[in-house]
């Protein structure tokens, strides 16, 4: 089958971020600079009945100090606010106005991983639900005793809040976007996704201007308690929790929340209105193993088959490669698998190339992960510094690259590949260039 021709470079001139580690790019980036954790006991309810008690939350936000008019905060959820604050940081920080773009030109691809129907009025009470649904010796969860517990009732906005494209909605209203669009339910790997279709619509020449990006909050007790049953949550370090992507005694990632969003534009239009380019989006793959639906395939096939793909695209080769934003989820089998897959499809590079776990600062973002790690290999770029993967101690002979650990180390970055797994198998691997 003949690829998709594409006669457009479509280069990125805005970015907005909202994360454990803080509010926009400067805030993001002093930490990452740092190795700052993001990781804390959880707040959002008392975590006291259940095994994993850190995240990364998003602390004091406030999302009215964005203009977002109050009715649609009564109307949406925490995970959309997230997402508004994000977009409203990246129109900002592209010297867009509402207008300056032909409606039917500009377009928004959005990535998210649920409706977030568990936060908001009525979160307490599934809270409590869940607490008396263990048996008298809190040894067991008592499914019998949950179902009798859920029919209490139905939230009376439970469908208008819970829309899985109310994000896409709002962003759409508030920016005047009326041209190419999508709005893609993908756990994990939503945000790279989005960014990824985005910058090929560009590409295509069907838009001119184009809002990308992820949103999620995985902090709630039932996605908890559902990660901790698959054992896939670490358990370590009490109420600060220890994410150690790549280390020996890794047991596992910790959940957190966030948004990224970044303005792509056809090249000419940003040098015509003499925009900030701050990297272009030149190589672009989505795969899926169809190995299992949360372990990863062993030899790491996917991520084979997106980087691969990814650099033809991009028409470099391994060695052009300057820093990679690996996935590095902190399972054992997940971090092995990522290793050799980086060694099959880069060959002798794979030992050169430093990459990091940014994750490790963060927890795991959800769908907003892709698109708030390429805002920050876009970041290290920008200042010519590779950020760590922190709580690195203990070296895994099966996990033998450089990871990175614990400093962050100046180097010019060039080219940066991000790559993102998800459940059911899924794959991206995007590739940003120095303009």
């Amino acid at each position: 089958m003949m690829k998709e021709k594409k006669t457009k470079r479509a280069v990125i001139t805005g970015v907005g971020v909202v994360s454990p580690l803080g509010f926009g790019k400067e805030e993001n980036w002093e930490a990452l600079k740092a190795g700052k954790s993001g990781l804390s006991n959880i707040t959002l309810f008392d975590p006291a009945p259940f095994p994993v008690k850190s995240a990364g939350e998003v602390r004091n936000f406030d999302l009215s100090q964005y203009g977002i008019d109050r009715r649609i905060l009564k109307l949406t959820f925490r995970n959309v606010h997230l997402a508004l604050a994000a977009a409203k940081m990246a129109f900002t920080d592209a010297g867009l106005t509402i207008g300056m773009v032909d409606p039917p030109r500009f377009g928004a691809v959005i990535g998210s991983g649920n409706g977030g129907f568990e936060d908001g009025p009525g979160f307490e009470d599934s809270v409590e639900i869940l607490k008396k649904s263990w048996n008298e010796n809190h040894e067991k969860f008592d499914v019998h005793r949950f179902g009798d517990f859920l029919e209490g009732g139905i939230y009376p906005l439970f469908l208008i809040k819970t829309l899985p494209n109310n994000a896409f909605f709002y962003i759409s209203s508030l920016y005047k976007i009326q041209g190419e669009n999508n709005n893609l339910i993908s756990p994990f790997t939503g945000g790279s996704q989005a960014i990824g279709d985005a910058a090929r619509s560009i590409q295509r020449g069907d838009a001119e201007v184009m809002m990308a990006g992820g949103y999620d909050t995985l902090i709630f007790p039932g996605t908890i308690f559902s990660y901790h049953s698959l054992n896939l949550l670490s358990t370590r370090g009490g109420a600060q929790g220890i994410f150690s992507p790549f280390d020996l005694k890794r047991d596992g990632f910790l959940l957190g929340e966030g948004a990224g969003m970044v303005i792509i534009e056809e090249y000419s239009h940003a040098v015509k209105r003499n925009a900030r380019i701050y990297a272009e989006v030149t190589g672009y793959r989505n795969t899926t193993t169809a190995y299992h639906l949360y372990q990863p395939c062993p030899h790491g096939s996917g991520i084979i088959t997106a980087v691969e793909s990814a650099l033809q695209e991009a028409g470099i080769h391994a060695h052009d490669i300057d820093y990679i934003n690996a996935d590095g989820i902190a399972t054992v089998e997940s971090d092995r698998a990522e290793t050799k897959a980086y060694k099959a499809v880069l060959g002798d590079d794979a030992r050169r190339i430093p990459l990091s776990s940014t994750k490790s600062m963060t927890g795991h973002l959800g769908a907003a992960s892709g698109a708030v790690e390429l805002i920050y290999c876009i970041l290290s770029m920008e200042h010519g510094m590779i950020p760590p993967t922190i709580n690195y101690q203990t070296v895994d002979p099966e996990c033998d690259l450089d990871y990175v650990p614990n400093q962050a180390r100046a180097k010019e970055v060039n080219i940066a590949l991000s790559v993102n797994q998800g459940l059911s198998g899924q794959t991206t691997a995007l590739i940003i260039q120095r303009p």
